[in-house]
């Protein structure tokens, strides 16, 4: 592992709140003791940032990733001309904000496949301006998998204690329950299993969430859990992989807080958030699974209401540097609290 990883910090969207915890994360103190960290993004929109944050730091244009940093200085690599980006309104949706998000969570990418950078932390983008923009792809983990070209990305979710993958991410609920198959789930379990073992956890135990209440009830709330989840987690078991379930979701997160598993595999985008930002919202933190490369980011989004305001929670933006950089480091997965 690297004794001092290199860790690439996007801007995310540049009218949203994510240029200010960025700002307020490289002004914590000892943040860049371990790492060497550089921003993709625009100069001028992080001195903005800087200046919103009365930080004495200021942007210092660099080529690549060879530069070493500099006291006072931060280290910005600019894909594209900063073009007034630094002048359009905070907490306004603009498709010239949301094409610059884009082009610098890609140039992160690149950087990350081409070995420039040991990993990735992002701050966020607006979906609404990315597509505005004309991006189909229009959240982080689709613009990573077709970069990518992988066939299949999670999101996990983690937290002091909890660690949360998600079968589905971006679907209405109505559609959820399409996806919860026996083969996705087998295919989640998997990656999941894989990914934990790959990162110091020989053997992972998941546990993997029911869909419908009390777990469908012996089919009488629902038939998923008897038709696809249980034979996919027996699946998983005849391949040797430590998978619980299905187990009513109303019960396992609180059992995994209490450590009997290693992640949580949720069956939808809210039934595995709202365990994690109820249980340690501010430290929590996204990380996917099943990229060639390392990108953890905030668990929040662009905060249009309060942006430029100078009042964000930049926690979850450290936490996920100081997770990136420790286990680019070490190769293993600490809590968030302890990178």
């Amino acid at each position: 592992m690297n004794e001092s990883p290199r860790i690439a910090i996007t801007l995310g969207d540049p009218t949203g709140i994510g240029p200010e915890v960025v700002a307020k994360a490289l002004s914590q103190p000892g943040l860049a003791e371990d790492a060497a960290l550089f921003v993709v993004g625009a100069p001028g929109v992080l001195d903005r940032a800087l200046d919103l944050v009365g930080s004495g730091l200021r942007a210092r244009s660099v080529d690549d990733t060879s530069d070493a940093p500099s006291p006072g200085l931060v280290n910005v690599i600019s894909p594209n001309e900063d073009d007034g980006l630094a002048a359009l309104p905070y907490g306004q949706t603009s498709p010239r904000a949301g094409a610059a998000a884009v082009e610098w969570a890609s140039a992160a990418a690149r950087l990350a496949m081409e070995g420039a950078v040991d990993a990735i932390a992002t701050a966020p983008i607006s979906k609404e301006a990315v597509r505005l923009a004309g991006h189909e792809d229009f959240g982080h983990q689709e613009i990573y998998q077709h970069l990518a070209g992988v066939p299949r990305v999670l999101t996990m979710l983690l937290t002091n204690g909890l660690n949360v993958v998600h079968l589905t991410t971006h679907h209405p609920l109505r559609d959820a329950a399409i996806h919860v198959t026996r083969e996705r789930v087998l295919e989640a379990l998997r990656l999941t299993h894989g990914f934990f073992t790959a990162h110091g956890v020989p053997d992972p135990r998941i546990g993997v969430a029911a869909l419908n209440p009390h777990g469908g009830e012996a089919g009488l709330i629902g038939s998923e859990e008897i038709e696809e989840i249980r034979p996919a987690v027996q699946d998983a078991n005849a391949e040797g992989i430590d998978a619980t379930g299905p187990v009513p979701a109303d019960s396992i997160f609180g059992q995994a807080i209490e450590g009997r598993y290693d992640a949580v595999l949720a069956m939808y985008h809210d039934q595995g958030h709202i365990a994690v930002k109820v249980h340690d919202w501010a430290a929590s933190i996204t990380l996917n699974i099943g990229l060639p490369f390392l990108r953890t980011s905030v668990d929040h989004g662009t905060a249009f209401d309060i942006a430029g305001k100078g009042i964000a929670d930049p926690t979850g933006m450290i936490e996920a540097i100081r997770y990136a950089a420790e286990v680019s480091r070490t190769g293993r997965l600490p809590s968030p609290r302890q990178a």
